[in-house]
């Protein structure tokens, strides 16, 4: 039976425009892949969808988003892709309610990637607003300490942690370590009080015992020191504890295991940037001392410092008397001055170490251990360095005023190794020096890294001899035309000791290693200068005042000297 097309009623199927039900469908599949470590897929739909969504519906799904894109952004810090996190902590932002910590992670990614300001601005938002705020104290030490470089800071924040955190260890020694650093001899009871906590708290952490031994070596508690640099020996010491130790035992007297012991500082963990010469990665030719170098040629090499070198330079002499021939290598710098002070020994620049037939070299730092030196056997106490005669008159003919004035030598600031142990004496306080009459104090500072001599005060008189430096001889001449040397622990001091020349040494409290000596009327290592010590960290108006009268009397001296002489 054939039925009519136009009988044939068609029924139209409703079409759902329920956005309702597409949203939930949407929220559906974002969260599963959320749920299957799909973050990329499941975030990029939920963020397409909140737009859409109003009143406590929309809350919900923000506050699963939020919790899920948390989720991968620490998966991102994991896995080290800080940018990747921050991102996702930056969209995080935009919605309320967002969870405080984020403050924080920002600041730890931030930190991270190297943008320590930035990292400190977000932890101290979420100190401003952390009802729980402790931990984040931890993390803004950290930073301030290691990448803003604010150790007074980083005290700050450490004892902020300590509130919550005094079972910690680390925290103890980081203030016991700052506390040393930033107060050298103040603040004693604080430093061995929070060391001695951190090693009750952890006695076999070898850098708190290393912290500790230091302290005590540092206050001259001799017995202290030693207790604890003998358990630091079984607790695995690196070269550097090595390093320390040996500095420990020259700066008290006991030369033939310090100097040993120093021997590990090529091999430092803590070197950085700094570069031994070449030669020194050649063990093979290094003389291990057991051998006879009686028919021997040994090289000494330098290592670093130009104050080293002529400190050490003194032991060559000795040297020659133990093998058949002596060679030197030195820096450019002191080649003519030790050329002219005919040491004996043929003298090179490092380049022509390829040229020299030699058998065995020796850094020179270790000459000590090799003549068996003692802090009562030093050689060549009274000078050994010399400059002739007519280089010292034709450099006083053309630099140095011809007048019957005191002639003070002055220099104040050394390396940048001197700056980071605190030898450095800012100008200000040799401003009187400059003001005596009858005075004219010379600088004799090569390089003014800190441009102080371009702030002295008018009526402060100071005349620039560094500039005309062209090598250390120069400055040789220069000082043997002084009167008097006032000088910090640098390379001048030490080539004013080699020469002999009358030498006042300022020092602050806590001396460098090898300055055992600094009472008294000579430093043991070189006879002609007198020490003036700092009786607490930086009081160097005290030491300067002491200056201040010798001089007053070398002045008085000269003074009496022109009368009797009828001038």
């Amino acid at each position: 039976m054939q039925v009519s097309k136009r009988l044939i009623v068609r029924k139209e199927i409703p079409i759902d425009n329920s956005q309702d039900l597409v949203n939930s469908l949407d929220v559906a599949i974002a969260e599963y892949h959320c749920n299957n470590k799909e973050f990329e897929k499941g975030l990029k739909v939920y963020r397409e969808i909140i737009p859409q969504l109003v009143d406590a519906e929309r809350d919900q799904v923000v506050n699963k988003y939020i919790n899920f894109a948390l989720q991968y952004a620490q998966e991102m810090s994991k896995d080290k892709k800080w940018i990747e996190a921050i991102e996702i902590y930056r969209d995080i932002m935009k919605f309320s309610g967002f969870p405080i910590n984020v403050y924080k992670n920002i600041g730890l990614c931030m930190k991270s990637i190297g943008n320590a300001d930035l990292a400190i601005k977000f932890l101290k938002r979420f100190e401003e607003i952390s009802p729980d705020k402790e931990d984040v104290y931890v993390y803004l030490a950290d930073i301030t300490y290691s990448d803003i470089k604010d150790n007074l800071k980083a005290i700050e924040y450490y004892e902020k942690a300590l509130l919550k955190n005094q079972n910690n260890f680390s925290i103890y020694n980081m203030l016991g370590h700052l506390y040393s650093t930033c107060y050298q001899d103040k603040y004693k009871d604080k430093q061995i009080e929070y060391l001695t906590r951190a090693y009750e708290l952890a006695p076999n952490n070898r850098i708190v015992v290393k912290n500790l031994a230091y302290v005590y070596g540092k206050f001259d508690e001799v017995q202290k020191a030693d207790e604890f640099y003998s358990k630091l020996m079984y607790l695995n010491p690196t070269h550097s504890d090595l390093h320390s130790y040996g500095a420990y035992l020259v700066k008290h007297k006991r030369f033939s295991e310090g100097f040993k012991f120093l021997q590990h500082r090529f091999m430092k963990e803590d070197l950085g940037n700094v570069a031994f010469p070449a030669i020194f990665t050649n063990k093979k030719k290094r003389w291990s001392m057991k051998v006879d170098i009686t028919n021997k040629h040994v090289l000494v090499h330098f290592e670093q410092g130009f104050g080293d070198s002529i400190m050490f330079v003194r032991f060559v002499d000795q040297l020659k008397k133990m093998c058949a021939k002596v060679s030197l290598v030195v820096q450019n710098g002191l080649i003519s001055l030790f050329e002219d002070s005919k040491l004996g020994v043929d003298i090179y620049p490092e380049s022509e170490v390829p040229n020299i037939n030699y058998d065995y070299y020796i850094p020179m730092m270790d000459l000590p251990i090799v003549c068996e030196t003692q802090p009562d056997s030093i050689p060549f106490a009274n000078g050994y360095l010399r400059v002739p005669k007519t280089k010292i008159n034709a450099y006083r003919k053309e630099y140095i005023n011809n007048n019957d004035k005191l002639k003070i030598g002055i220099a104040y600031e050394g390396t940048l190794a001197s700056k980071e142990t605190d030898r450095d004496i800012p100008l200000r306080f040799l401003y009187p020096l400059m003001q005596l009459p009858d005075v004219e104090v010379y600088s004799f500072q090569v390089d003014d890294l800190t441009h102080q001599m371009d702030r002295i005060p008018e009526d402060a008189q100071l005349i620039r001899l560094g500039k005309t430096f062209k090598n250390w001889e120069d400055t040789a001449c220069a000082m043997m035309n002084m009167d008097l040397m006032v000088t910090t622990d640098n390379g001048v001091m030490n080539l004013a000791g080699a020469l002999g020349v009358k030498t006042f040494g300022l020092f602050n409290t806590i001396v460098e290693w090898r300055w055992f000596k600094t009472t008294g009327n000579d430093i043991a290592w070189y006879k002609s200068i007198k020490p003036f010590q700092c009786p607490t960290s930086k009081a160097w108006e005290v030491p300067v005042l002491d200056v201040m009268t010798e001089i007053e009397k070398l002045r008085c001296k000269k003074i009496a000297k022109k009368i009797k002489e009828g001038k």
